[in-house]
Order: C-alpha cells, then sequence, then structure tokens
C-alpha cells in the first residue's frame, strides 16, 4: 500500500500554478530575451520573432493551456497555387512536433505551438521554447513550400531556379 500511496498522494512541496502570473512571466522573460513584448489585452501578449508577429494566448479560466501562435495573410501567397499551400502544411504539421500549420476559414496560414501547463512547470522556460519551436516551424513551412513549387516546376519542364515559389495555375496532380 505505501507504493500506491507514494504515486497517488500530492506532492505538497510542488508548485502551484498560479495563472494570474503566467502573462506577466512571459513578459518578463520574452523581454529578457530582448524581444519587446507587450501585453494588448487580458489574454494576449504580442511580440516579433525575427520580424514575424507572433502571440501567446492564455486564459486564466482554462489555466493549463497556452498557446503561441503566428498568422500570414493569404496576400503573402497570391502567387503560390493554394493546392501548395495546403501540402506544405501537410508536410509541416508530419515533420514538425508540438506545432500546427493550417489554413484557416479565411485562407490565411496559421502557425501554431500549443503546450499543457502542469503545475511546477517553469513557465519562462516553456514560453521561450515554444517560440523557438514556433520560428522552427514557421521556417520549415516556408522551406517546405519552395521545395514542393520546385519539384512541381522541374517535374513540369520549369528547369529555372527560382526564389519565390511562384506556382503554375493549372491543377496540380495528385
Amino acid at each position: 500500500m505505501a507504493l500506491f500511496d507514494k504515486f497517488t498522494k500530492k506532492n505538497s512541496e510542488a508548485a502551484t500554478l498560479v495563472p494570474s502570473s503566467v502573462l506577466p512571466t512571459i513578459l518578463e522573460a520574452l523581454s529578457k530575451e530582448g524581444y519587446r513584448p507587450e501585453r494588448d489585452n487580458e489574454i494576449r501578449i504580442v511580440y516579433k520573432n525575427e520580424g514575424i508577429f507572433c502571440c501567446f494566448y492564455y486564459r486564466e479560466d482554462d489555466p493549463e493551456f497556452l498557446l503561441v501562435r503566428a498568422t500570414f495573410e493569404r496576400a503573402a501567397f497570391d502567387d503560390v497555387h493554394e493546392a501548395f499551400l495546403y501540402k506544405a502544411c501537410a508536410k509541416t504539421d508530419f515533420d514538425q512536433k508540438v506545432s500546427k500549420a493550417y489554413v484557416d476559414e479565411e485562407g490565411d496560414i496559421v502557425f501554431s505551438v500549443e503546450a499543457f501547463i502542469m503545475p511546477g512547470t517553469p513557465i519562462d522556460r516553456l514560453a521561450l521554447r515554444m517560440s523557438d519551436a514556433l520560428a522552427s516551424t514557421v521556417a520549415f513551412y516556408h522551406r517546405a513550400l519552395k521545395q514542393l513549387v520546385e519539384e512541381y516546376n522541374k517535374e513540369n519542364g520549369d528547369d529555372s531556379e527560382t526564389n519565390n515559389p511562384i506556382a503554375p495555375t493549372t491543377t496540380l496532380p495528385n
């Protein structure tokens, strides 16, 4: 029975999660790393990472969930066939850990990293790791998108090497 108690008793020394301290802790951690974060409303911190506008979201009424997100408007990819955007999202989701890439209902490309926060989790380190993971995911997506377009163009007789993933307006093969 003692072994069972060891795993079922709550450790009174374990740090408790104080929801009201999560966003201030993230704000401080980002500031220490040289970002210029701002808390623009009660659930969101905004900052730029390598020129990319990012947002941390945290709600005290859902204290165990934390999200950081970056969104690119569809207009940023006007010259790219929509199918490439979806394929790059699928490749990103498959290859990247703890992150998501998807096209939202408005056609914008959204990247997110989500985490569950357990009592005792060092919020500052978690937030910085999530921010790094988001930047890595965005970079991976852009590399994957470029690779997909280049492969398509090469298969279809366009041997030019371009830095811009310009897709033809024709339908893509499956």
